[in-house]
């Protein structure tokens, strides 16, 4: 496995800035987050080779890029066709990059909230979006998030047989799935099997105190709940499990740490995390 950062980290300088600082830190990838100010879908074709080219200076790899389109389950024809166009657009840039997954949103309510249209609508604009893809040989990659239509691993197995394309994948986000209480290890690893296409890596912790820096607040199952940002290992998730899960079924693709903890300096976060990813990596390589 190999570690990428998420440059959202870095939503405070540019994506150069972001990409050196990675590398200076010893990632072998960066998932670039494709809005202002690192990559929106209005980015140049000639500043894309910019990006390529400095990615390459610093033999950086580009797992994913991070796109923030989709969301159709709740969105009009009109809208959803102007979402499938940006994602074309990404799809284009992603040719000069060489980046091979794309995250791609269906959009909410919560599987708690969501009926079978919701899951039939974002299905079709998927289909679409994912055959726009098959024409530029790309994964369309849905992350497991909450308050989404992939908030759980079976919800999100739900959409893919909805979608029914081979080239949709998912992102699995032990993170995510702790705030929702699904299970996050090697139950849900086994049943997504080879459809796990990326992971996302983010510790956190439920507390009480929604004062405190680097916390927030969001409905889960159990009602209004207070998270707090952690790095790796600090907080509640046991990412072990998901490490040794992922060893075991023989993934070998990137790992992306997600965190945006915000209370100490941004550099000394990333540091933290390279070492406790590549401290995880050892541990199940043995």
């Amino acid at each position: 496995m190999h570690p990428s950062l998420f440059t959202k980290l870095f939503d405070d300088r540019s994506l150069d800035e972001a990409i050196t600082t990675a590398a200076e830190i010893g990632f072998d990838g960066v998932e670039i987050m494709a809005r202002e100010p690192h990559f929106p879908a209005d980015t140049s074709h000639e500043r894309a080779a910019e990006i390529k080219t400095l990615l390459d200076d610093h033999g950086l790899t580009v797992p994913c890029l991070a796109t923030y389109t989709g969301g159709y389950s709740t969105k009009s024809d009109d809208e959803c066709e102007a979402e499938l166009e940006a994602f074309e657009r990404f799809l284009a840039l992603s040719e000069i990059l060489e980046v091979d997954v794309l995250r791609h949103g269906a959009g909410g309510p919560s599987v708690r909230e969501a009926t079978d249209e919701d899951f039939e609508r974002a299905a079709t604009w998927l289909r679409r979006a994912a055959d726009v893809a098959a024409e530029y040989d790309r994964t369309v990659a849905l992350e497991i998030h909450s308050h989404r239509l992939t908030e759980t691993t079976d919800s999100t197995l739900r959409l893919l047989e909805l979608i029914d394309r081979e080239n949709v994948g998912v992102i699995h986000d032990a993170g995510n799935m702790y705030i929702v209480d699904d299970p996050y290890g090697s139950e849900s690893l086994a049943k997504l099997d080879d459809r796990v296409v990326h992971v996302h890596v983010k510790d956190l912790s439920r507390i009480d105190d929604p004062s405190l820096s680097d916390a927030f607040s969001l409905e889960t199952p159990r009602g209004e709940e207070t998270f707090r940002r952690e790095s790796l290992g600090d907080g509640d998730i046991d990412h072990a499990s998901v490490f040794e899960a992922l060893a075991e079924s023989g993934y070998d693709g990137y790992v992306t740490t997600e965190t945006t903890a915000r209370r100490i300096d941004r550099e000394t976060v990333a540091t933290r995390e390279y070492e406790a990813l590549t401290r995880a990596f050892e541990r199940v390589s043995r």
